[in-house]
């Protein structure tokens, strides 16, 4: 699993842009068909224009949430993950573990943040103990490592604070740069590849064709989003073919 395509969700119930459950699935339908025809090896599910996002979403977005999942997990063959924005871990289990998902991504895993949503402290005993409790030990948790969008609290380096979310139980650490599509710096890639040099780490934003020799030397996957679009705000099947071509 190298490239993981993200889908990112039309407004869900519970916000004043929602506008009908069969538009927000026929068009999460319609790009995860498209990443799959790509050739991404797994896709990414995140309730993107939930805006603004909520650090515990409602039951109404869980259960459209989960309705959305299912379809895509019923549509397409590669593997999904979840991840509910800003940081609602156990609606991402909880979701994931009901349709069948193969991971979650957890932004605030340890430390803690400060976000338009507002302070986010990672507690990654619970995370591991929820896991436990819902009998889902089988969902790998991707956490973010000194996550995107957000002014970190901490002033640990990446490379310590990437040791501390593997010893706290993360499976894999993501990085990515201050902001969507931006890309991580090298200097980071380097510093956390050479203190984790057996661990997972993915690229979380702005890898593209131009970029992605020099990235792919420090990390194993990469999850694409905003690149893949075109000016439609469309899956362009191309650039996913493309960026597919070069791993």
């Amino acid at each position: 699993m190298k490239l993981i395509g993200m889908i990112h969700l039309k407004t869900l119930p519970g916000y004043p842009q929602h506008k009908n459950m069969d538009f927000v699935i026929n068009a999460a339908l319609d790009d995860a068909k498209k990443l799959e025809m790509g050739g991404v090896d797994a896709l990414l599910i995140e309730n993107t224009d939930d805006d603004p996002h909520q650090k515990e979403v409602s039951r109404e977005t869980i259960a459209a949430f989960t309705a959305v999942s299912l379809h895509i997990k019923e549509k397409t063959k590669v593997p999904i993950g979840i991840c509910v924005l800003w940081n609602d871990y156990k609606a991402s289990l909880a979701i994931a573990k009901v349709v069948g998902a193969a991971f979650v991504r957890i932004p605030v895993f340890t430390e803690a943040v400060l976000t338009a949503s507002g302070f986010i402290e990672g507690n990654p005993y619970d995370v591991i103990s929820y896991r436990e409790k819902i009998k889902a030990l089988d969902i790998k948790i991707l956490a973010d490592i000194h996550v995107k969008h957000a002014s970190h609290l901490s002033t640990r380096s990446i490379q310590e604070s990437a040791i501390e979310a593997l010893h706290f139980g993360a499976d894999e650490i993501i990085i990515t740069g201050k902001f969507t599509g931006d890309k991580p710096t090298l200097h980071d890639l380097q510093q956390v590849r050479t203190a984790c040099p057996s661990s997972t780490i993915i690229v979380g934003s702005g890898t593209t064709s131009e970029n992605i020799k020099e990235i792919k030397l420090y990390v194993h996957r990469f999850i694409v989003g905003t690149y893949f679009k075109n000016e439609k705000n469309e899956i362009d099947i191309a650039k996913v073919r493309h960026l597919k071509s070069l791993l």
